[in-house]
């Protein structure tokens, strides 16, 4: 690959910005954690995280060495528009400048976030401090020209079924309160800079959608609520059904996706609206994004369609087809694959290295390099945007950027939490592979 000019500013630029000065994040705040929905898997308690950088210090001894820079073999051309990445945003806003710098130098175009409504309206009315540093956040995002997608998630107790306080995470009990508090973050962030919406987050898991009656005929309610709350304040914004997790029907009460999303188109949408879009989390586990369904003998997670970045896809297009959503496109406001290698406690060059998760589940975690995670990413925004998939797939958001900085994801001599392995950055917001691909690979 001819190495130019601008690519080795470039790369100076990048290294000047791997050390970073410490920031803390406002507020307590609980981001959802990537738990595949398949097989024994145990949801661990998710610590209070808290945004920590460490710089690396000189004192280390024996000196170590930081990873070499990847090889790159040919980039494919890809369209920015159709590209982002979620971003956890409840930090400091000199903290979120240094992340706006990181998904502009990866040359993409959206930047997504979880609003999550109970740490924002811990009481009916009252407003937390991480209502308005989101909000500041997204703004100056949007001021520097990117395109904001939101998931609103997570009812607060006082709105939730009193049974299901003090629970996994679920809906309210009446749609209504979640519409209101829609309104309301619209009606005080404004609309000009968001330019999506997705109503929920994997409704079809017991962990998310706890409290109610879980298909898609409940989820149905709620959104219609949602929709109407958006569509009062704004034509433009393009509504999206939550993104599912992949799964199938689990004894815990998870319900099979495919079978979900159906029950979702019976109960009737808004298919005729051009800036409506059907949401989907098409994960790969380990399988590459050009892997088929099934393998034998199995792994335990490659025997099913679930599995795979395609089948999924393919499922997918293939129910909105049956209910005359042709025209209609699934937009991947989550996907991703993760790697352990050289992810550090605090430090990239000398902090001890991450353990993968260790639940039996969770193996396929600890199958990736950083190359072949940079690679399988690559090819599947190429797939995304070629031949007959890019007839009908919207914009694909990488998940995710920053995970890997936020305290208790990344522990020293204990297991990480599962979704470190999918992040951008190390620990310490040091670039990994897949950084430098998307920063070195060509637009159009």
């Amino acid at each position: 690959m001819r190495f130019r000019p601008f690519a080795a500013c470039l790369l100076l630029l990048l290294v000047s910005l791997t050390a970073l000065v410490p920031i803390s994040a406002q507020g307590n705040p609980t981001p959802t954690p990537f738990i595949p929905p398949f097989g024994s898997v145990t949801d661990p308690q998710t610590p209070t995280p808290q945004v920590v950088f460490v710089t690396a210090t000189a004192e280390a001894s024996p000196t170590p060495q930081p990873p070499a820079q990847p090889t790159l073999p040919p980039l494919p051309t890809l369209n920015a528009e159709m590209m982002g990445i979620q971003a956890y945003a409840n930090v400091e806003i000199d903290g979120w400048q240094l992340l706006v710098d990181r998904a502009q130098f990866m040359q993409l175009r959206w930047i997504k976030t979880q609003v999550n409504w109970s740490e924002m309206e811990p009481a009916p009315g009252e407003f937390s401090q991480v209502f308005s540093v989101i909000r500041d956040n997204l703004i100056y995002a949007g001021r520097r020209g990117f395109k904001i997608m939101i998931s609103i998630v997570n009812a607060p107790d006082w709105a939730r079924p009193p049974e299901a306080r003090g629970q996994l995470e679920g809906p309210p009990s009446d749609p209504n309160t979640y519409a209101a508090f829609i309104g309301t973050l619209l009606d005080n962030w404004g609309t000009d800079f968001i330019h999506a919406i997705e109503v929920w987050n994997e409704p079809n898991l017991i962990r998310e959608w706890t409290g109610a009656p879980k298909g898609g005929a409940t989820y149905k309610r709620y959104f219609d609520a949602a929709y109407q709350a958006i569509r009062q304040r704004s034509s433009e914004i393009v509504v999206l059904t939550a993104g599912l997790a992949p799964a199938g029907d689990t004894a815990d009460g998870s319900v099979n996706d495919r079978v979900w999303l159906r029950e979702l188109y019976s109960a009737g949408l808004p298919i005729n609206d051009p800036n409506f879009g059907i949401g989907i989390h098409p994960y790969g586990w380990a399988n590459a994004p050009d892997a088929r369904c099934c393998a034998n003998p199995s792994q335990g997670w490659d025997d099913r369609r679930v599995f795979f970045f395609l089948d999924t896809i393919e499922d997918y297009r293939t129910i909105m087809l049956e209910f005359g959503h042709g025209n209609g496109k699934l937009w991947a406001t989550e996907f991703g694959w993760a790697s352990f290698e050289n992810l550090r406690y605090r430090d990239h060059v000398a902090g001890p290295l991450a353990i993968p998760p260790t639940e039996p589940a969770l193996g396929w975690m600890n199958r990736l390099t950083e190359a072949q995670q940079a690679q399988y990413i690559m090819r599947a925004f190429e797939l995304a945007q070629s031949g007959e998939l890019a007839s009908f797939m919207g914009p694909m958001i990488l998940w995710n950027l920053n995970f890997a900085s936020l305290e208790g994801y990344i522990n020293d001599g204990t297991p990480s939490l599962p979704e470190a392995g999918f992040s951008v950055l190390n620990s310490d917001w040091a670039i990994r592979p897949i950084y430098i691909y998307l920063s070195q690979s060509p637009r159009r």
